[in-house]
């Protein structure tokens, strides 16, 4: 998990995207929410949202960039 989160965030921050990290570790609430958001209740970190808009999971957000279409992903374009 923490080896897909700094290749998320190394990603992220070489394309001058704006992210928040949650740490979902400490609080139950906070994992609920983003296994209700990811629709799926074993749902692992990262996920990623953009606000209240489920992106996808590590796989999802990985074939995005090597699509060149993380904009489209990210729901930014």
């Amino acid at each position: 998990i923490k080896s897909q989160q700094s290749e998320v965030t190394r990603i992220l921050d070489g394309k001058n995207i704006k992210y928040e990290l949650v740490d979902i570790s400490q609080d139950n609430a906070l994992r609920e929410e983003m296994r209700a958001k990811a629709g799926n209740p074993k749902a692992i970190p990262p996920q990623i949202v953009n606000g209240d808009h489920y992106c996808g999971d590590y796989e999802l957000f990985v074939e995005a960039v090597e699509q060149n279409t993380l904009q489209e992903f990210l729901k930014l374009a």
